[in-house]
Formats: C-alpha cells, sequence, structure tokens
C-alpha cells in the first residue's frame, strides 16, 4: 500500500544518513521508478529530500529536519498505531509489521504503557461476527491488482439480482459509510462503474495489464451513488 511504503521510507531515512533508490526498490519489492514517485510525494508534503549521485550517493532527509524521539507527543504515536492498526485488520498484516515496528521505536521507556492503552481503546475490524475473512481476501486481491496495474475478472451481484460478469481495470480501493467499494473502468460498459465488494464474487486478478489513469472528476468526489447498477 502506498501510504504504508512511505511511513516506512520516511521512518527509514530517518534511521539512516542516506539509502540508495535501487536499495529502497528492492526491499519494498517496487520498480525504481515508483519509489522516485514516493520520494518526490514525500518531499511535496514537506520532509526536504536530498540526493547526490555518484560514489556515496543516494536519498536521504536533510539533517537539519532528522526528527528525534521527543518530536512526537502520546497524541501523535496513537494516532499512528491506530491508523496502522486499522490497516492491519483490512490487509495482511505482513505488510504492516514492519512499520509498526518502526513507529513504536519513536515511543519513549515511559510512555510505552501510556501509548499502547489509548491506542487499544479503539479497535477497527471490519470483518463479520462470523464467517470467513472474505473481505480481507478481496481486499488484498485489488490491492494488488492497483499495485501491479492488474485487470480484475469477477462475477457482480446486479440491481435486478442477476449475476453478471465483469472485466474491470481498477482505479482505487475506496471504503463509504462502513462498506468497502471499488472504482475502475469497466470494460463491459465501456465507462467508470462503482462495484460493492458485499456483491462481488469468484474475484481474481488477470494477467492482462493497463495504463493506470485519473479517476473522473464526479468519480473523485465520490458523492455518486454506488450501484448494483452494472446491468447486463
Amino acid at each position: 500500500m502506498k501510504l504504508e511504503r512511505m511511513i516506512a521510507i520516511i521512518m527509514l531515512l530517518l534511521q539512516r544518513e542516506k539509502m540508495g533508490g535501487k536499495e529502497l526498490a528492492e526491499l519494498f519489492e517496487v520498480s525504481l521508478r515508483t519509489i522516485y514517485r514516493d520520494i518526490e510525494t514525500i518531499n511535496q508534503a514537506g520532509i526536504p529530500i536530498v540526493t547526490s549521485s555518484g560514489v556515496g550517493g543516494g536519498i536521504g532527509i536533510m539533517n537539519q529536519y532528522k526528527i528525534e524521539k521527543g518530536f512526537f507527543t502520546v497524541k501523535d504515536i496513537t494516532a499512528m498505531l491506530m491508523g496502522l492498526g486499522f490497516i492491519s485488520n483490512t490487509l495482511s498484516g505482513e505488510e504492516t509489521t514492519a512499520t509498526l515496528a518502526k513507529v513504536k521505536s519513536f515511543i519513549p521507556e515511559d510512555k510505552q504503557h501510556e501509548i499502547t492503552l489509548k491506542a487499544n481503546q479503539i479497535s477497527f475490524d471490519l470483518s463479520a461476527w462470523l464467517g470467513s475473512n472474505d473481505l480481507q481476501t478481496k481486499v488484498e486481491v485489488i490491492r494488488t491488482a492497483l499495485e501491479n496495474c492488474s485487470i480484475l475478472s469477477f462475477m457482480y451481484l446486479s440491481a435486478k439480482g442477476d449475476k453478471v460478469k465483469r472485466t474491470l481495470e481498477p482505479h482505487r480501493l475506496l471504503l463509504k459509510e462502513n462498506h468497502w467499494y471499488v472504482q475502475g473502468y469497466c470494460l463491459n460498459r465501456q465507462q467508470f462503474r462503482v462495484f460493492k465488494l458485499s456483491r462481488i464474487s469468484e474475484m481474481e486478478r488477470t494477467e492482462d495489464r493497463f495504463t493506470m489513469g485519473e479517476v473522473p472528476r464526479l468519480f473523485q468526489s465520490l458523492q455518486i451513488p454506488c450501484p448494483g447498477k452494472c446491468k447486463k
């Protein structure tokens, strides 16, 4: 997940003087181009990144902006832990373990009990009381498809109660009013559509790729009704 990866990159660069772009790409198993996009986003967010080429070169954060452990307040660390807790309960736990460990490394020893207690006061669990972790499986398939620009294939329960096969170029996964949706370009209808994950079955990530584009402004606002409206 992009946000998680960027948090992890920031934590690594705070601990080290500099790291090579190729080293970061191999560590997070993404392309060098993806790493440079993440670095640009971090820089635009106000964390000054410096890069140098040649022997001993790499990517780093300006020394005067290095963060000491005392920089984060109890509320700051608690908020980060709760946010990461939400992510880890939705996506694969392996992907957040390292990030959680890095954030926890900023907790002063005398504040560990207080912060842990506060972070555990709010818990996020979107799974059903009974049944399988079908939602988490779907979210993971979509997340992987987004990372790799892979086309999705699935059966969808339409508003009329019919099951229809749909092929989708996924552009965004979103949570709205306690329900998960995937936005993307429906190749069957030749237009952008929104699909509710609870109506999706037999989902699989295909070997076909697509070029990621911008989501239309109408869909960015999230004010449109989310259909079972992908009709036959």
